[in-house]
């Protein structure tokens, strides 16, 4: 056999050369090794969560939500001035499903605070405290919500050092697209306030935003503080418009989160 010239040579890298390139440019997706990565997708829900240190109150919304499955997120402040009793309740709550989460230890505005007195100093009169004693008495606190709502980016950064997830506050009825009271995959999440004396207080509304979240696979967030039978007076969730809520979630399908399942997806 004769041997190939050194042009016919050239001839055939050159033909191979151009047939792979012609691949790659004809198939640049599903012939390669890479593989895309799919959007994380999980099941639409809500979550309902407590703000302060009304521990008997959200006991008896327990023992009345219950068979619904509901579950919570209770964000405890002043927890150096609680009973026994208190911190016995907090227990049962946690066994029963719901997260123990963090609210400061003197429910300090962590916005003013610090910009009075530093960064370093709010972290070790308001914080550090409150995680030392939550975790001695076996509550490992891995949520955070601000008290009055109020933060800043700066804010954020520095306690995410702390916590996994941190949550803010929204305010007003809008429609149920603009609102900013949905998980957004993001480690800093806003509730929307469900309380009787809030402006946007409306149960129509807040089944909307359900229904919005249900079709558009989405959770939606909501923050009371005291829940009580008849509310009278400010920052009262009243017990009867909290059940006709978690009854409509659940009947709708939505699925009961806490807060520090939002961190887990």
């Amino acid at each position: 056999m004769k041997s190939l010239s050194v042009n016919r040579i050239v001839q055939i890298l050159i033909v191979a050369v151009t047939t792979i390139i012609m691949g790659v440019k004809m198939y640049p997706e599903g012939k390669t090794a890479v593989v895309k990565q799919e959007k994380k997708t999980y099941q639409p829900g809500v979550v309902f969560s407590f703000d302060d240190d009304y521990i008997e109150d959200w006991y008896v919304a327990e023992r009345l939500l219950h068979p619904c499955g509901w579950k919570a997120t209770f964000f405890v402040c002043k927890y150096g001035s609680l009973t026994t009793e208190q911190k016995s309740k907090l227990h049962y709550l946690k066994a029963m499903g719901h997260e123990i989460a963090a609210h400061g230890y003197n429910h300090l505005n962590a916005l003013k605070y610090y910009k009075k007195f530093g960064m370093e100093k709010y972290i070790e009169d308001d914080i550090l405290p409150l995680k030392a004693a939550m975790a001695k008495d076996g509550f490992d606190v891995q949520s955070f919500a601000y008290p009055d709502g109020a933060r800043d980016n700066r804010l954020d950064n520095e306690l995410l050092k702390y916590f996994d997830i941190i949550r803010g506050t929204t305010y007003e009825e809008i429609l149920p697209k603009s609102q900013y009271c949905y998980y957004e995959g993001k480690r800093v999440i806003y509730g929307l306030g469900i309380d009787d004396d809030y402006k946007q207080f409306n149960l129509p509304y807040y089944k909307s935003l359900m229904d919005y979240a249900k079709t558009h696979n989405k959770i939606v967030i909501f923050y009371g503080h005291k829940t009580v039978p008849d509310a009278d007076e400010k920052l009262e969730t009243p017990l009867s418009a909290l059940e006709e809520l978690c009854k409509y979630a659940k009947n709708a399908g939505l699925k009961f989160y806490t807060v520090n399942d939002l961190a887990k997806l």
